[in-house]
């Protein structure tokens, strides 16, 4: 008995499981049960990609063209003394996006019980050029963009356990005539969190 003893607690020590044990005696029907635990351990995952697959920060490019009336004319960026028949009245101004620098592929996926996914936009480099508003994002898919502008960023949950996927296109309004001559540059911080 003492030798069992001795044994069971050098077991112990070395880190070994000790399971439930009982028994059972006497006469009849007997039993004996024992449980054993069972635990299962998943961490939670959340993955983002917004743009394209490399660790590249993509930028959309917009550059903003003006014509001056009465003719449209277009004001050329390299242009000096350039002869034109204005009439005296404003420019007009339009904006346009750099051929397919709009649209971003988008894809998201957690095995948390709830994912969202939010927006927030940094403060941009000079004033007097679009607002944050003017920024509307379209998405199709199935990962929703969190506001439908990006100065109405808000938290958008997606589902779990499944891929979201989507593309957001993006398109600048505003009244650019308005905005004084620079390059305004600004970076938005896609947040996906898992609970």
């Amino acid at each position: 008995m003492l030798a069992l003893s001795v044994s069971a607690l050098c077991l112990a020590a070395g880190g070994e499981a000790i399971a439930e044990s009982q028994y059972g005696a006497g006469t009849g029907t007997i039993t004996a049960q024992a449980k054993v635990n069972l635990s299962v351990t998943v961490p939670k995952l959340i993955l983002l990609r917004v743009g394209a697959a490399n660790t590249a920060v993509d930028t959309l490019r917009w550059s903003s063209a003006l014509e001056i009336p009465a003719v449209p004319t277009p004001a050329l960026a390299a242009a000096a003394n350039t002869g034109v028949d204005w009439n005296g009245a404003a420019p007009a101004a339009t904006v346009a996006a750099a051929a397919g620098a709009d649209t971003l592929t988008v894809y998201a996926w957690t095995n948390a019980g709830t994912g969202t996914i939010h927006c927030a936009l940094g403060a941009w480099n000079a004033t007097g050029g679009p607002a944050d508003a003017d920024f509307t994002v379209t998405a199709e898919g199935t990962l929703p963009h969190p506001g439908a502008n990006l100065g109405a960023c808000a938290s958008t949950a997606f589902p779990s356990n499944t891929v979201a996927t989507g593309t957001w296109t993006y398109a600048l309004g505003g009244t650019p005539a308005g905005w004084r001559a620079n390059t305004y540059t600004n970076t938005i911080t896609y947040t996906a969190q898992g609970i």
